[in-house]
């Protein structure tokens, strides 16, 4: 399953990111050092019947980001 949404133009791009505000992410994101909440989020999707998932670390500690995922969360996942 694969999901994407386009926009045009930029302007279409800002015209809909007014809708969004910073408490509608974050409820939608898995961020933070909880790794439980790393965890359960790909198994969630795996419920849902997603076949692939992809993991971005948005931010400037890309390394330390994936090793910890790596050591802690992939192991778990399953």
């Amino acid at each position: 399953m694969k999901i994407g949404y386009f926009l045009p133009t930029p302007r279409h791009f800002e015209q809909a990111s007014q809708l969004v505000t910073e408490a509608m992410i974050a409820a939608q994101t898995t961020s933070g050092p909880d790794v439980e909440r790393h965890v359960q989020a790909p198994e969630e999707h795996a419920d849902t019947g997603f076949d692939e998932l992809y993991i971005q670390q948005i931010g400037p500690e890309q390394d330390s980001f994936f090793e910890a995922h790596a050591q802690h969360v992939l192991p778990r996942v399953g």
